[in-house]
């Protein structure tokens, strides 16, 4: 097909499509006229971005969607989700500035909208994909309260380890494992998974009470074949040896427990918790 007839199929510009053939996401056949002719797996891949370019999606995460395959939009939607609720807390800020709040409140609070964007950038960089939201998640219930000084100084040292680590590497199986997995859960789910995970540890001798039943078919499952050979323990394990040899939880955990008061709240809770199933499996 010539280019013309893309153009009509897909609504995008000469430039655009030159664009998207430089950054290797079709392959034309070029003649000596400077002609090109795309094949129907270009118009299918120019189909695509053209959908995706509607829907605000940038070239680098459509490109990294074509990387692997389409379970990884579920980690984009998260990110864009993230980035959503952010600027929703900026707007708020400035119809408080419009309606003349004091300085020294709204800047407090733009203080605490970039910590929260900059642990996840970090959080995102220095692990892939799905994993560094999903570690992101698990501490940002935690970070809606203003840093003081002590709670500032031990934020920029997390910072600067995470950005320290070695890059977690993955398998293109594995991620295409997690993200498969992951494509269920939106950043609400996931709020909701770690809101029950916050409850459990509240009153953790009833939970386990309650619960016994169905943690007794958990422990058998964790010891069955089929998850001892699966793909997600693999997962487990590699990441666990991660955290192990780069000291996760002997520096980042007591870093995290300065800067943010309520996870240090929810990581004591967490350990009576721990030691009364432990009493109980005895």
């Amino acid at each position: 097909m010539l280019r013309n007839e893309i153009q009509d199929k897909t609504g995008l510009t000469r430039k655009a499509m030159e664009y998207y053939e430089e950054k290797g996401l079709i392959y034309p056949q070029k003649y000596e006229n400077g002609y090109r002719n795309y094949s129907d797996e270009d118009l299918e891949v120019l189909t695509k971005i053209s959908f995706f370019r509607k829907l605000g999606m940038t070239v680098s995460e459509i490109e990294k969607c074509f990387s692997f395959d389409y379970n990884t939009l579920s980690s984009i939607l998260r990110k864009k989700q993230h980035q959503l609720e952010l600027d929703k807390k900026r707007k708020d800020l400035l119809e408080l500035v419009i309606k003349g709040e004091e300085r020294e409140l709204v800047e407090e609070r733009i203080n605490l909208i970039e910590a929260e964007e900059s642990l996840y950038e970090k959080l995102e960089g220095a692990f892939p994909d799905y994993l560094g939201q999903m570690l992101f998640m698990a501490y940002q219930p935690f970070l809606k309260e203003p840093l003081d000084k002590s709670g500032e100084e031990a934020f920029k040292k997390y910072v600067e380890y995470l950005d320290g680590l070695p890059s977690f590497e993955l398998s293109k199986e594995e991620k295409e494992y997690i993200e498969k997995m992951s494509s269920a859960f939106d950043m609400q789910s996931l709020r909701e998974v770690h809101q029950a995970k916050i409850s459990a540890v509240e009153n953790a001798e009833e939970w386990l009470k309650k619960n016994e039943d169905a943690i007794s078919q958990y422990e058998i499952y964790k010891e069955s074949e089929e998850y001892q050979n699966s793909m997600m323990k693999e997962i487990q394990d590699k990441l666990q040896r991660f955290m192990s040899d780069n000291k996760y939880y002997e520096i980042a955990i007591p870093l995290i427990r300065k800067f943010s008061r309520s996870y240090d709240d929810y990581y004591r809770k967490l350990l009576k918790a721990n030691e009364e199933y432990l009493n109980l499996r005895a």
